[in-house]
């Protein structure tokens, strides 16, 4: 016989296989394992990042809370404000229609007063333009009164 010939025979290799595939899979298959740590590791961080959200969420609507708060707040400051400052306005509008009222009250006596001073003054030229005009009638006549006695008397033809 021939050494290549010769064979030695085990058996059956299946219980090996199978003996080896488990082995395996203790030693090096770490898929169900690592799996399992796997969706460990994901439902915690969804738990905590699921956490962090609904405390981010909780902190912007405080946030948002306040910021309405302060605003209305604030309207309401403004619109108090807004009153007084109307109201202000409406003294200041109504003292002033007032002296508005007095001036042009004072306006129309003083223009009265300056057109009757205007016509005062007017009758007043006009009786001394009279009394200037009368005068001077009165001395045109006598001049021409003495000259004609002067020319009479002098004898003088012009």
């Amino acid at each position: 016989m021939n050494p290549k010939d010769k064979r030695v025979n085990f058996g059956s290799m299946e219980p090996l296989i199978r003996d080896i595939g488990t082995v395996y899979e203790f030693y090096f298959d770490q898929n169900t394992f690592i799996e399992s740590e796997i969706k460990t590791f994901l439902k915690e961080f969804e738990t905590k990042r699921g956490d962090r959200d609904l405390y981010s969420l909780s902190q912007q609507t405080i946030n948002a809370n306040n910021t309405i708060v302060n605003i209305n707040r604030s309207i309401h400051q403004s619109s108090q404000f807004l009153e007084n400052i109307n109201n202000n306005l409406n003294q200041i509008n109504s003292k002033l229609s007032t002296q508005v009222e007095n001036e042009s009250i004072h306006q129309e006596q003083r223009n009265n007063d300056r057109l009757n001073k205007f016509e005062l003054e007017l009758v007043e030229k006009k009786s001394i333009e009279d009394s200037f005009n009368q005068r001077k009638s009165q001395i045109e006549n006598d001049f021409n009164e003495k000259a004609s006695v002067l020319r009479d008397k002098y004898q003088i033809v012009l």
